[in-house]
């Protein structure tokens, strides 16, 4: 067998370790903290969970809606027991693919891997180093939170997003800068226990990647909650020692403290220390650069997920993870990024998938738009959760979906659909005569295709 090594053991670096192994390769796993990297340990997983308990305690306040009569003076947070479940679930999680890597017969390595060579890795801590050989190599060592300048983390008040989910206590202020994926998710999490939000954004809207409506009702959202929210805002000055903060909006300085300040204003790839530039691989502070195949300017070198740059999202790992140890076990394999569905789990759920309106008005001119209120949808109504709407997008030649927007219950888990809409590349005639069940949410998507083609019934 032919040795390969993976740095990096988050979604890209497992995945593509797994996939080498069962096409027969020798694999070597190497991770400086624990595997799941990031995403399991640090993002998507940890934050899901307190975004779960979040809404568990939301749904409870609105028990007498459904007809139940609870104490609800007695109801309250147990940030310790939240905490325990996060922790559990995210132990869990590591366990498992420990034993994936048991079950594949990957050998995992701890320490800091350097590249000596394109053939040959230095792989330590402070106290040992080893030298390990190998004919191919697949770099997956993920990304950082981005600092401020002029205010870098100090994990008391300046924090980032890892930091913000494993606080002492439940704050009863917070900042956070960045109004993206990232800080709108915690502004949720954060807002439906108590907690005091301000988010201070310098974009002119929330979510800066997705269409204005989307992102407003979102907003509305999130302000009747008690979040206030500053877009095409400045800041200009942190205070770590009177826990202030100073920006800029409208011409006008304004002045906020709070507990904590979460900057979420992205993700860096890590591509320092790991020695590319004695190789010459070609890389930048936005990733390395990579071809179709994931590979990098040194052919036997590969390079997938966040540590590339582009779609930092944990599935797009998976997907780049993948396409990586298959071309490099002589796969003719190449990525697609056509249908990649974007997920944010705040409340209500955004999620979309393909081109917002004014990407296809930029790209096509003329576009057809279909909508759908969940205000008319039964099963909403039942849930008493009917805020939000699915939004599809057409072109007018040959009627191809090439865009699906959804904001409101579960939009995470039906964006799905869109996304094999997508990535099938269907056309809106194609699903005039789709029978969705009822009474389902998914009934919005149908009405809104329709709502394109001017059949719909229901609006």
């Amino acid at each position: 067998m032919k040795p390969l090594v993976v740095i990096g053991g988050g979604p890209a670096g497992y995945v593509a370790a797994i996939t080498a192994a069962r096409q027969g390769k020798q694999v070597t796993l190497i991770e400086q903290k624990d595997l799941g990297g990031t995403c399991l340990n640090e993002g998507c997983m940890p934050t899901k969970s307190l975004l779960a308990s979040a809404e568990a305690y939301e749904k409870i306040k609105q028990a007498e809606q459904f007809g139940i009569t609870l104490p609800l003076e007695q109801v309250k947070i147990n940030w310790d027991g939240v905490q325990h479940h996060k922790t559990a679930i995210v132990k869990n999680l590591v366990r498992g693919i420990g034993y994936l890597m048991k079950k594949n017969s990957i050998k995992v390595m701890k320490g800091e891997a350097s590249f000596l060579t394109n053939h040959r890795l230095a792989v330590g801590n402070e106290n040992q180093v080893e030298e390990i050989e190998a004919e191919q190599f697949i770099i997956a060592a993920g990304s950082e939170p981005a600092s401020l300048p002029f205010a870098p983390f100090d994990g008391k008040w300046i924090i980032h997003s890892g930091q913000a989910m494993s606080l002492p206590a439940i704050p009863s202020s917070l900042l956070i800068v960045g109004g993206g994926v990232i800080g709108c998710e915690f502004a949720s999490i954060y807002s439906q226990m108590g907690t005091k939000v301000t988010i201070v954004e310098a974009a002119d809207q929330l979510l800066s990647g997705e269409d204005a409506d989307i992102a407003f009702m979102l907003q509305e959202e999130l302000e009747k909650k008690g979040v206030t929210i500053y877009t095409s805002a400045s800041l200009t000055e942190m205070q770590p020692e009177d826990k202030t903060a100073l920006f800029k909006h409208k011409e006008e300085l304004h002045e906020l403290q709070a507990d904590y300040a979460l900057i979420s204003i992205g993700r860096k790839p890590r591509v320092l220390g790991l020695g590319l530039e004695k190789l010459g691989i070609h890389f930048s502070k936005q990733g390395i650069d990579v071809n179709e195949h994931m590979q990098t300017n040194i052919p036997n070198i590969y390079a997938c997920g966040d540590v590339v740059g582009g779609i930092q999202l944990a599935h797009v790992a998976f997907h780049e993870g993948t396409v990586a140890a298959l071309h490099a076990c002589g796969k003719d394999k190449s990525v697609n990024y056509r249908a990649v569905p974007r997920c944010i789990y705040t409340h209500p759920e955004i999620a979309s998938v393909g081109l917002t309106e004014k990407q296809a008005r930029e790209k096509y001119g003329d576009v057809r738009i279909g909508e759908f209120s969940f205000t008319a949808n039964g099963k909403a109504m039942i849930a008493n959760d009917s805020v939000g709407k699915v939004k599809v997008i057409v072109e007018p030649q040959f009627n191809e979906i090439i865009g699906l927007s959804i904001v409101g219950a579960h939009a995470t888990e039906l964006i799905g659909q869109g996304t094999i809409m997508l990535h099938g590349e269907l056309t809106t005639d194609v699903m005039e005569d789709f029978i969705a069940a009822h009474p389902t949410l998914s009934e919005a998507i149908h009405e809104a295709l329709l709502h394109s083609a001017g059949q719909a019934v229901h609006s």
